[in-house]
């Protein structure tokens, strides 16, 4: 192992898959307000559609705000506010490469100038990147989380398993991990450890046919949070779960109840 092959493995830890919209989503934007923030000098882009409460829309990782869209036409249908972005490196966002601290961020941006924040909805890896970026700042009414990984070394793994990654190098991961986030960066960036003190009630929404993210992790999610509700769905796995009629159903019935 030398430095070039470590290198080279956190590169592509952080590199992301463009991914352009598609005509649904560009069809949706058409139809809403475009606002910016400012973060390290580059601009980001948000869209505002609708009335009435404000919903936060977070996609995951190497898709972009076009994955939720179905679900936020449900929602202006119910009477909401939505709000969608790309993540930075995702969709028409600027940037090739990301993490959850460059993320964050940009989420705290977006929602200071939101104001009040009814409800955030996140999928996959975007619950963690809206849970890394709770605080004093921003916080929202309650939180509906959709197929999230529990806990940040499960990512590491998942990387090293899907690219067949030697173990010598994978160690070198983590030590990089550590060296740039600090020790406590499984806590920090691990949604299980971040619901424990959040404070407010929430939705766990999980394909029982995941295998991308098992089960267990909304299980170990729920457990860690105290006061949110688990549904587990028969027949979905990680990437129809967003356009199942069960899920957009759970959400949208949820919302009105919470209300």
């Amino acid at each position: 192992m030398n430095h070039e092959e470590v290198a080279g493995v956190v590169q592509k830890y952080w590199e992301i898959v463009k991914i352009p919209h598609d005509a649904f989503a560009k069809e949706f934007l058409r139809r809403c307000q475009s606002y910016s923030v400012r973060l390290n000098n580059n601009i980001y882009k948000y869209y505002r559609r609708g009335s009435g409460p404000t919903i936060l829309l977070v996609h995951g990782y190497n898709t972009n705000l076009g994955s939720m869209v179905a679900i936020a036409e449900d929602l202006i249908e119910q009477g909401f506010k939505v709000v969608l972005f790309d993540a930075p490196a995702h969709g028409e966002a600027i940037g090739t490469k990301t993490d959850p601290v460059e993320v964050r961020e940009v989420i705290r941006k977006i929602s200071n100038q939101l104001g009040e924040i009814h409800a955030v909805i996140g999928y996959s890896l975007g619950v963690l990147w809206t849970l890394a970026a709770w605080n004093n700042d921003f916080r929202a009414k309650t939180l509906i989380s959709i197929a999230s990984p529990s806990n940040q070394r499960f990512l590491v793994e998942k990387f090293v398993q899907l690219n067949q990654i030697k173990n010598e190098l994978a160690e070198a991961l983590v030590k990089e991990l550590e060296r740039r986030f600090g020790e406590t960066v499984w806590v920090d960036f691990s949604p299980s450890e971040i619901v424990k003190t959040i404070g407010v009630p929430g939705l766990i929404i999980h394909g029982k046919n995941d295998d991308f993210i098992p089960p267990d992790h909304a299980e170990q999610l729920g457990s860690n949070w105290t006061n949110a509700k688990v549904e587990m769905l028969e027949g979905v796995g990680h990437f129809d779960i967003l356009g199942s009629p069960k899920a957009r159903q759970l959400i949208t019935t949820y919302l009105r109840e919470f209300q």
